[in-house]
């Protein structure tokens, strides 16, 4: 891979992002980034650590023409990647699910249900609070919310 092929790359991806990127290298191995530092014109200079390790915050001088592609840790949209690249307007099916319907109007004459309130019992309260963690961590591991907080960085 080129330097200027890199750059392109970076400028690419949105920087909430930048810390879900792995660079794939020739030799197998696989750097997890947490930041770039710097594009010299021969290695990229970034902190991060080596896939499979939890030692964080070391620094890598990678050569170019060692990265062979680059992953984003996490799940992507056809829309997202598709935006990456400044075409706008696409919407794949999990954006048509996720989308509020506007072609089924409720009809007036429909009640909708009051609120239920909220559990004042410590077990309703704590089922209610696994299941919000729950969907954080699905919605964190679906990249909706941002970093990954497994193997893509830190």
């Amino acid at each position: 891979m080129r330097k200027d092929d890199c750059v392109e790359m970076f400028k690419r991806i949105p920087g909430e992002m930048h810390q879900q990127v792995n660079l794939m290298l020739r030799n197998g191995f696989v750097v997890s980034v947490e930041t770039v530092a710097r594009f010299e014109p021969h290695y990229l200079v970034c902190r991060g650590r080596e896939g499979g390790t939890t030692d964080e915050g070391r620094a890598f001088f990678v050569p170019y023409d060692e990265i062979c592609y680059v992953r984003l840790e996490r799940v992507v949209r056809l829309g997202d990647l598709k935006r990456m690249y400044g075409e706008t307007g696409h919407l794949d099916a999990e954006d048509r699910l996720s989308a509020p319907s506007e072609s089924a109007p409720v009809p007036s004459d429909v009640q909708t249900p009051a609120p239920t309130p909220a559990p004042t019992d410590p077990a309703s309260i704590a089922k209610q609070n696994l299941l919000h963690r729950i969907r954080a961590a699905r919605a964190n591991v679906a990249g909706t919310t941002g970093r990954l907080g497994g193997g893509g960085g830190k």
